[in-house]
């Protein structure tokens, strides 16, 4: 019995020091709890994925005219790019790289800003003959590529809050 508990506690005490942490931690940092989120596309699904983020992270979005200067998370711009990776025999690309790219920044009291870069790579599979099916995929592919980025962004907010 007591083997079992010391390979728990050791097995505790490995998984704190890598950084592991429980999936429905909160990862927004205290300081982050109010703030306000500008966007070039307030609707986009890029917007709507972060908000939801905050959301959940129960993150107050407000807007910037307080007394006191607010943390502000600004996107700059996102890019979705797709490459061709490989060809079939007559020509055609067989098989893409696709690539989201967001840029951001976190502006604090007004002055002190921080930039924000995020990259996603997912590979998509084409096949000319089952062109619809491979619209949807691509459609769920890039949708989770936008949740992916948003993510990343939100938990960068844990590295900024770690350099003040």
């Amino acid at each position: 019995m007591r083997k079992y508990l010391a390979f728990i506690m050791l097995l505790t005490i490995s998984l704190t020091g890598c950084g592991f942490h429980l999936q429905h931690e909160p990862e927004v940092p205290e300081r982050f709890k109010t703030m306000s989120y500008v966007s070039y596309d307030p609707y986009g699904r890029l917007s709507r994925d972060i908000k939801e983020l905050l959301h959940d992270n129960q993150v107050t979005l407000a807007n910037n005219n307080a007394s006191e200067p607010l943390p502000s998370l600004r996107m700059i711009s996102e890019n979705l790019s797709r490459n061709t990776i490989s060809i079939y025999q007559d020509g055609k690309a067989a098989e893409y790289q696709l690539v989201l790219a967001v840029e951001a920044q976190v502006v604090i009291a007004g002055q002190q800003t921080y930039p924000i870069s995020v990259r996603v790579f997912r590979t998509f599979f084409d096949n000319p003959s089952e062109a619809l099916a491979k619209t949807v995929e691509q459609d769920l592919i890039e949708k989770e590529m936008f949740k992916q980025a948003a993510k990343q962004i939100i938990r960068k907010l844990k590295s900024i809050d770690a350099v003040n």
